[in-house]
């Protein structure tokens, strides 16, 4: 049972991943998605100050940089979710709106996972 209601739904088109991590890009350096799924989720558009992972490392690994988020994304437990991945949301009147994540958060109640939270 999930701890908040999943009323919405969004589509998750995942990025194919290198055996590093790094997403797969064809010869025009375009990146090479995998096969699109629909997820139950919340959906809470407004600002939000986050810190989204930078690419590029200082001497002290990888830094940090403050960003504005336009959304969070509710998901009930454990999802496959990544940092490449598009998320496709149309809302009640019918917006088309696409994301891509700015952070992925695990809310855990005594060591099991709740909730997954992707601002966007």
């Amino acid at each position: 049972m999930a701890i908040i209601t999943m009323k919405q739904t969004v589509t998750i088109t995942p990025a194919v991943l290198d055996e590093n991590g790094n997403p797969v890009t064809d010869e025009w350096d375009r990146p090479i998605t995998g096969t699109p799924y629909t997820v139950k989720c919340a959906v809470n558009e407004g600002t939000k100050l986050t810190r989204s992972q930078s690419s590029s490392g200082g001497v002290n690994g990888i830094g940090a940089q403050e960003v504005v988020s336009v959304a969070q994304i509710f998901f009930d437990k454990k999802t496959n979710v990544s940092m490449f991945d598009t998320i496709t949301f149309t809302d009640e009147l019918g917006n088309v709106r696409v994301y891509k994540p700015i952070s992925i958060e695990v809310k855990r109640l005594n060591g099991k996972r709740i909730l997954t939270v992707v601002n966007v």
